[in-house]
Parts: C-alpha cells; sequence; structure tokens
C-alpha cells in the first residue's frame, strides 16, 4: 500500500504485497472501502483537493471485528501537472496512525468523524476550555 507503506502503526504488520495489503483492508470494510474528492482548490499547474477514503468496519482487521461503525480517513493532495493536464508529481498528506488504531479498535471510530484526526479538535476549541500557558 503505497499510502501506507512509511506508517509505522501499518509497518508492524511486515512487508505486504499490493495484493496482501489490499485483502487486509476488504477483511475490514466487506461492502466496500470507496475514496472520493470532496472539493478541488486550485486549478492547474498545481492541482489542490481534499479527499475521503470511508467504509462501514462490518468486517475484521487483524483480532478487531468490527460493529458495523463508519470509519473515515481525510486528506489532502496537491498534484503537479504540465500543460496535457498529465500528472507530473503527487503529494498525499494525511494522518494514517489514528486511523490504523481505529482499524485496531484502540479508538472508537468517532473519533475521526468528519476529518478530526486531520483537522482537530474544531468545535469552538477555545470557549469553555481551560488554556494554560507557559511563560
Amino acid at each position: 500500500n503505497s499510502l501506507m507503506q512509511n506508517c509505522p502503526a501499518y509497518k508492524k504488520y511486515g512487508e505486504l504485497s499490493f495484493e496482501e495489503s489490499h485483502d487486509l483492508f476488504r477483511g475490514a470494510f466487506t461492502s466496500g472501502f470507496p475514496w472520493e474528492v470532496l472539493r478541488v482548490l486550485s486549478g492547474p499547474p498545481y492541482v489542490m483537493f481534499t479527499w475521503r477514503h470511508w467504509g462501514i468496519l462490518d468486517g475484521k482487521f487483524q483480532d478487531n471485528v468490527g460493529h458495523g461503525e463508519q470509519l473515515e480517513m481525510y486528506g489532502v493532495c496537491r498534484v503537479t501537472v504540465n500543460q496535457e493536464l498529465k500528472i507530473q508529481k503527487i503529494e498525499v498528506y494525511y494522518d494514517p496512525e489514528t486511523f490504523i488504531k481505529a482499524l485496531e479498535g484502540k479508538l472508537k471510530p468517532s473519533e475521526l468523524k468528519a476529518g478530526k484526526a486531520l483537522l482537530g479538535d474544531v468545535e469552538c476549541p477555545h470557549v469553555g476550555k481551560e488554556v494554560k500557558l507557559r511563560v
């Protein structure tokens, strides 16, 4: 899995072939694991867009059996294209660690909902929370 190859949480499963990696995820998301572009932010030659990879965790990932919860992974891509719109370079930004932890049952899928793993806490991050500053 080229997107997960540098993720320490994924590396612990060893060197997996393309098929082995996809089998691992197909077993967790038996009804599919779609990937979608959410919003295109800029046009050529540098195309920026947000994306979501999601599915219903209704199968098994290693020792964790899903309970039919939706699990989401969000990210941002920057794609450089030439004048013929052929891809020259792809840069992908996302947080695979929390996604793998949710697959393993170490995090609740709701902790990743609406891009929390990528964006952080966006619901009034300062109101009603104690902020400590070190001087």
